[in-house]
């Protein structure tokens, strides 16, 4: 009878399962029917996507550049029912306002189709609905996303257009991306291993916006040569430096936080850094 009774469990249990996992497959493959018939009304035929999506490339550019992981990335994008055509969301082209990801830390809904997209490319994406409703969305509701632009920059890309920006002169470029900027010349020699620098900074985004640094204030920061207590693009850049000595080092994330980022600093994120060496002991 345990037998029996643990067998009777198990079969209605998975009966259940099985309705709900069948109501998902069918839905599915109404979602299914909708997106091609749509596309099949505009004369296209789209692309699958592994999620169930389909797309169709509306502008092409054949030699536009592919996205890799920690490239920025910058959508102009319009949300919509596909069953009443009502706009859920959208970007403001108006006021050149895009959506900004980064490749790998992105949105999920763009993901897999950026994969496919070349900049400067336009498509047509439309997804399956969920369970989840959402307003002018209900549930099991395909949706569409018209990507109206899209533009791609490498961490390269941002920092000689961060350079280009401010009008600096590049003293020096290292294999590795790091870029010194000399704006002041120091004097005596390069301090030697195990010396210690004691130094005024300012740390920004590519933006220019401020993270850190401690120029108005009183104190300095004492690094070591040699020493590993911060991030390599700044450690190299330190270590380039005379007495009294002002520059700018500006370096990709793979010297500085890499693809984890900190608390305040995003995975990928190239940085500058102006620094002055203010004593070495």
């Amino acid at each position: 009878m345990k037998v029996f009774g643990f067998l009777f469990i198990a079969l209605f249990t998975f009966s259940c399962l099985s309705d709900i996992a069948l109501e998902d497959e069918v839905r599915a493959k109404e979602n299914q029917t909708q997106i091609l018939a749509y596309f099949a009304g505009q004369n296209q035929s789209p692309s699958a996507l592994a999620d169930g999506g389909y797309y169709f490339v509306t502008k092409s550019n054949p030699s536009g550049e592919l996205a890799t992981k920690g490239d920025s990335l910058y959508v102009h994008y319009e949300f919509s029912n596909l069953a009443t055509g009502k706009v859920l969301d959208s970007t403001n082209r108006a006021t050149n306002s895009p959506y900004f990801l980064r490749y790998g830390n992105g949105n999920p809904v763009f993901v897999s189709l950026l994969t496919a997209l070349r900049e400067g490319e336009q498509a047509t994406l439309v997804i399956p609905g969920t369970a989840q409703a959402f307003p002018d969305l209900p549930a099991y509701t395909p949706m569409k996303v018209k990507i109206k632009s899209y533009v791609v920059r490498t961490q390269d890309d941002l920092i000689r257009e961060y350079i280009t920006r401010n009008g600096y002169t590049v003293t020096d470029t290292q294999t590795d991306g790091l870029r010194y900027i000399r704006l002041q010349a120091g004097t005596g020699d390069i301090p030697a291993q195990g010396k210690v620098v004691k130094i005024k900074y300012t740390g920004r985004f590519l933006s220019s916006k401020a993270f850190d640094g401690n120029m108005a204030r009183t104190d300095s920061l004492s690094v070591t040569i040699g020493g590993t207590q911060t991030v390599p693009g700044f450690q190299m850049g330190i270590e380039k430096m005379r007495l009294g000595e002002k520059a700018v080092i500006v370096f990709p994330s793979a010297l500085g936080y890499g693809a984890n980022g900190n608390s305040s600093i995003p995975g990928y994120t190239p940085l500058s850094f102006e620094i002055y060496v203010a004593k070495i002991e």
